[in-house]
């Protein structure tokens, strides 16, 4: 009978660790594409936005408007350079997580190769000892069977 892998217990807590490193992975990577998504909502709103200014002033506009049109692209610009450090940062956080999610797998696939090599061991420990209770057991029957031919 097989002995138990004496290291089973860090291979599970190494598994527990690679899935809730992988969940963490993929809850950064759907923030980074959300923020990603905000800041190119913004980049097209600004476009139409100038579009629109562009249009307002081929028909003629006022002072106020006009400067409320560059208050408001001000603004817009600031979101767009707020939105472009929050895609940076989200973008490191998962970077950093995929390393930490590799380094987990690196040390799972150590214990998976230790369990691998203590299966192998104990496999090749059995087959000594059926091996070896054959060859008592063929010992036996021809022991045997020269007794009865000496008698």
């Amino acid at each position: 009978m097989a002995r138990r892998f004496p290291l089973q217990q860090l291979l599970d807590l190494a598994n527990d660790r690679v899935d809730a490193a992988t969940q963490r992975l993929a809850l950064l990577k759907q923030r980074w594409q959300s923020q990603e998504s905000k800041l190119n909502q913004l980049l097209l709103f600004q476009v139409e936005y100038r579009q629109r200014l562009a249009d307002t002033l081929a028909l003629g506009v006022d002072m106020t408007r006009m400067r409320d049109f560059q208050v408001f692209l001000q603004k817009l610009e600031i979101a767009i350079r707020q939105q472009q450090v929050e895609v940076q940062q989200a973008q490191r956080a998962w970077e950093q997580s995929q390393a930490i999610w590799l380094e987990e797998r690196r040390k799972l696939k150590t214990f998976d190769i230790l369990k691998e090599r203590h299966l192998r061991g104990e496999t090749h420990r059995e087959n000594r000892l059926e091996q070896r209770d054959q060859d008592e057991y063929a010992r036996n029957i021809a022991s045997r069977k020269r007794v009865r031919e000496d008698d």
